[in-house]
C-alpha cells in the first residue's frame, strides 16, 4: 500500500482510531452529578460518536500546548520577555516558579489522560456497533488511545519529575483527592518502564501484521517513536535505536515517508508549517488549528511584533542561526533562520527615540493567509532523525557514531556504499544537507569519551536550531545534563542568555541545583 492509500485510509479510520470523548472540556467535569451531560451508554453508538470525540481532546490539546510552547522557551535559551510580558510569563523567565501560575499547570494533560480512559473503558460498544471493527482494528485503536495517554504521562514527568497515576475511568473526583495523589503519585522512572510495558504490545510489525497496514492518524503519537523516545530518556541505548528507526520505517513502501528527502529541502523547509497536518511526509503528530473553525492559535499573538508581542527569540538563539555556514559559503541559516523561524527589523516608537533592532518569532506566522490557524507540531521526522542519531552516539563503537554524524549531516544518500540496513532510505539527505549547511566533523584524533560527548553537544546544537520554538529544548537540555551528571551544562546554557546582566549569577546558581529544574505541584 502506497503513501496515497495510507492517507485515503486516514480518513475512515480517524473515526474510530482517535476515539476520546467530549465531556472533559467542561468545567464541570469533575461534578459529582453528571446534569445534562451525554452519558457513554448514549454516546458510543456510530463513526461519527468517534470523530466527535476526537474533537473533544483536540480541544483539550489547543489550550495547554500553546503554554507549553512559551514554557519550554522561557525556560531554556530560546526566548526571553518583552517590556510587554505578563508577570507570570517574567516569572518563568528569571526560573521563579508558583503553582497557581496558569502557564505551568498540568490539568490539560490529565484531562487527555482521563479521557483516553474514558474511552477504554468503553470501547467495546463502540466495536459491537460497527461492524468493520475487526480484532486487528479494535487492537490498533486501542493502542493508539494508550500511545496518546502515554504521551500525555510522559510529558507531566518531564515538568513534574512525578505524576498522579490514574489507572481506570474517573467518572468523579475520590472522596479523598489528596490521599488518592498520595496513593498514586509514581516517579519519572518508575514512570517509563510502566510506560514501556503498556506500549510494546501494540507496536506494529510489518512481519506479523504484514496483511495489514499501519495505522497513521496525525492527531496521536506514533507508538515506536514514543517507546524510542522513552527508553532514550532512560539511558537503554540499543532500544532507542531499535525503535526511533522502526518509526522512521513506518512506511517501508514509500521512501520519502519520514525519512527527510528532497521534499522540504531549501526554501520548501518553511512547508513543513504551512497546514502543517497536510505535511505527511515529515509530521507524525499535530494538533491542528483553524481560524476558519474559530480555533484560534495564540502562539502568533502572543509572539508578532503588531500584536501583543509577549516573548522574543533571545540573542543567544540568533547567533546561534546567523553562525552557521551554507554550502554555498556565506554565513547564517538561509532556509531555517533569519526570515522564516523568526524576523528582525529596525523600530522607533515615537519621533523622540532612537531606532532599535527587534527581533520575534514567526515560525507560527509561515502561513500568511491564516496566521491565527498554525498547527503545533508535536513529533516530527526530523525530531526523530537526530533523536536516533543520539541514541547511536551513545552506543560508543565507530560505526553507531559514523551513522550519529550520518543523519545529522549529509545523511545515508552522501554514503558509499550505503549501509544494508538503510536500503530504502538512499533519498535521505540528513539534517544538516537538507537545507544545504555544511556538514558537522570531529577530528580522527579526538576518540573515546571526548570524541562522543562532542558529538553529542553539536546533535543537540542541531535540535535548537531545526526545532525552534517547538517545545523540545527544555526537555533536550534536562535530558543531557541528567545523563552526564553535570548541572552546569543546563545553567551555563540557560544563564547564558542573561550575559551581562544582574540576574545571570541568581539564574545559573538556581539552575546548578536538579531539584529546581521540575515545576511545583499544585
Amino acid at each position: 500500500m502506497n503513501i496515497r492509500d495510507h492517507i485515503q485510509l486516514k480518513n475512515t479510520l480517524a473515526l474510530c482510531l482517535a476515539t476520546i470523548i467530549i465531556v472533559g472540556c467542561s468545567e464541570d467535569f469533575f461534578d459529582r452529578q453528571a446534569g445534562d451531560r451525554i452519558t457513554p451508554d448514549q454516546h458510543y453508538k456510530s463513526m461519527i460518536d468517534g470523530e466527535i470525540s476526537l474533537y473533544g481532546a483536540i480541544i483539550s490539546l489547543q489550550d495547554v500546548m500553546p503554554k507549553q510552547i512559551l514554557l519550554d522557551g522561557l525556560r531554556s535559551d530560546m526566548m526571553e520577555t518583552t517590556p510587554f510580558a505578563e508577570n507570570d510569563l517574567y516569572n518563568i523567565h528569571h526560573q521563579v516558579f508558583s503553582s497557581d501560575n496558569p502557564y505551568i499547570n498540568p490539568s490539560g494533560f490529565y484531562k487527555v489522560i482521563i479521557n483516553v480512559n474514558e474511552v477504554l473503558a468503553n470501547i467495546n460498544a463502540l466495536v459491537q456497533n460497527n461492524e468493520e471493527m475487526d480484532e486487528y482494528t479494535t487492537k490498533f485503536m486501542k493502542g493508539g488511545l494508550i500511545a496518546m495517554r502515554s504521551w500525555a504521562y510522559f510529558t507531566i514527568a518531564r515538568l513534574y519529575n512525578e505524576v498522579v497515576w490514574i489507572d481506570d475511568n474517573l467518572p468523579e473526583l475520590p472522596p479523598d483527592i489528596y490521599q488518592f495523589m498520595e496513593n498514586n503519585t509514581l516517579t519519572k522512572q518508575v514512570l517509563i518502564d510502566s510506560l514501556i510495558n503498556q506500549l510494546i504490545p501494540y507496536v506494529y510489525d510489518p512481519l506479523t501484521d504484514k496483511d495489514r497496514v499501519e495505522l497513521f492518524i496525525p492527531y496521536y503519537v506514533n507508538t515506536k517513536a514514543l517507546l524510542g523516545e522513552l527508553y532514550l530518556e532512560k539511558n537503554d541505548y540499543g532500544n532507542a535505536v531499535t525503535y526511533l528507526k522502526m518509526a522512521c520505517e513506518s512506511y517501508q513502501d514509500d521512501l520519502a515517508m519520514y525519512k527527510v528527502d528532497q521534499t522540504y529541502s531549501n526554501e520548501a523547509w518553511a512547508n513543513i508549517f504551512l497546514n502543517a497536518e497536510s505535511q505527511l511526509i515529515e509530521n507524525i503528530s499535530v494538533i491542528p488549528f483553524s481560524s476558519q473553525e474559530n480555533q484560534f492559535n495564540p502562539l502568533t499573538r502572543w509572539m508578532a511584533r503588531s500584536y501583543d508581542y509577549l516573548v522574543r527569540p533571545t540573542q543567544v538563539i540568533i547567533d546561534s542561526f546567523m553562525d552557521q555556514i551554507p554550502s554555498s559559503g556565506s554565513t547564517g541559516d538561509p532556509f531555517r533562520g533569519l526570515g522564516v523561524t523568526f524576523k528582525m527589523d529596525t523600530v522607533s516608537y515615537s519621533s523622540e527615540t532612537e531606532f532599535v533592532m527587534e527581533s520575534y518569532i514567526t515560525k507560527y506566522a509561515i502561513d500568511q493567509n491564516d496566521p491565527f490557524g498554525s498547527d503545533i507540531v508535536i513529533s516530527r521526522a526530523s525530531d526523530l532523525h537526530l533523536l536516533l542519531a543520539e541514541a547511536y552516539n551513545r552506543l560508543g563503537d565507530s560505526q553507531s557514531q559514523e551513522y550519529a554524524l550520518m543523519f545529522l549531516n549529509q545523511g545515508v544518500n552522501k554514503l558509499n556504499p550505503k549501509p544494508p540496513e538503510y536500503n530504502n532510505w538512499r533519498n535521505n539527505l540528513g539534517i544538516r544537507g537538507r537545507v544545504f549547511l555544511t556538514p558537522k566533523e570531529i577530528p580522527e584524533s579526538v576518540t573515546g569519551t571526548e570524541r562522543m560527548l562532542m558529538i553529542e553537544d553539536l546533535i543537540i546544537a542541531e535540535r535548537a536550531l531545526e526545532l525552534a520554538f517547538e517545545g523540545k529544548r527544555w526537555f533536550d537540555l534536562v535530558r543531557i545534563a541528567e545523563r552526564r551528571g553535570t548541572p552546569e551544562y543546563l545553567a551555563d546554557k540557560v544563564a547564558a542568555k542573561f550575559e551581562g546582566k544582574p540576574e545571570y549569577e541568581t539564574v545559573r546558581t538556581k539552575l546548578m541545583n536538579p531539584s529546581n529544574w521540575y515545576l511545583p505541584v499544585k
